[in-house]
């Protein structure tokens, strides 16, 4: 493992080994909002405050919740909880997103769901994923068999679940966009839109780079499949009546 990786990789023991240790009120706790633009929860400062202790020394961190932080030449692109309401509701399907960043360069990418002890990692080869507290990683191989695909933000955009629906496409809305990405390998598609913040795509994004992309101001479409992703975009984009 590399330096980064082994340090997002301690800082996802600590954190899960908290959350194991059972749920406290002060998680829920509400503060001001933060330079992601949401409210910052008691569990995502818990996070935060741990990945800073580990990933401190490889440049400034830009967190979702404070901003800046430190100094360096290199740029740590930080989500300490990626999907806070999940966590915060007992719905196991929340993680990290970290992205290290050098001149103006995403180099190495690690997306965390501390739900199940999934890592998914990217440096300069291809995507990989392994287990919280363990060194093994393989490969991530797409999954031919999937039968669903994922919307986020499904509730924002009821014009694009219906479309999708009509048409008998299956989809989820699990509500963490970076896990969701860094799961596109294995489902059909993920379909994402509305204002989008580097925070939860900085790394996940970078992980789909070899996958089918669409991407417009508002609307982006990741599959593994040309002929899905060109579905899609009938479906959604150009049949607009």
């Amino acid at each position: 493992m590399t330096p980064f990786l082994q340090a997002c990789t301690k800082a996802a023991v600590k954190i899960k080994k908290i959350l194991i240790g059972g749920w406290r009120d002060e998680y829920g706790s509400r503060f001001e909002i933060g330079a992601g633009g949401d409210r910052t929860a008691g569990i995502d400062r818990v996070a935060e405050e741990i990945y800073i202790e580990v990933l401190g020394s490889f440049g400034k961190i830009d967190s979702e919740e404070s901003g800046l932080i430190g100094s360096g030449s290199h740029r740590v692109i930080l989500d300490p909880i990626d999907g806070s309401d999940n966590a915060l509701s007992g719905l196991p399907y929340f993680g990290s997103s970290i992205a290290l960043e050098k001149g103006g360069r995403v180099e190495e990418a690690v997306v965390i769901n501390l739900a199940n002890g999934d890592i998914f990692y990217k440096g300069d080869g291809p995507l990989r994923v392994g287990r919280i507290a363990e060194e093994r990683f393989v490969p991530v191989v797409p999954r031919r068999g999937s039968r669903l695909g994922i919307l986020e933000r499904a509730y924002a955009y009821p014009d694009i679940a219906q479309k999708l629906y009509s048409k008998g496409v299956k989809f989820r809305s699990p509500g963490a966009v970076a896990l969701s990405l860094a799961y596109a390998h294995y489902v059909d598609f993920v379909i994402f839109a509305g204002p989008r913040r580097s925070y939860d795509f900085a790394a996940a994004l970078w992980m789909c780079e070899e996958l089918e992309i669409y991407e417009e101001d508002r609307l982006l479409i990741v599959s593994k499949s040309r002929e899905m992703l060109e579905s899609l975009k009938r479906l959604v984009v150009e049949d607009k009546g």
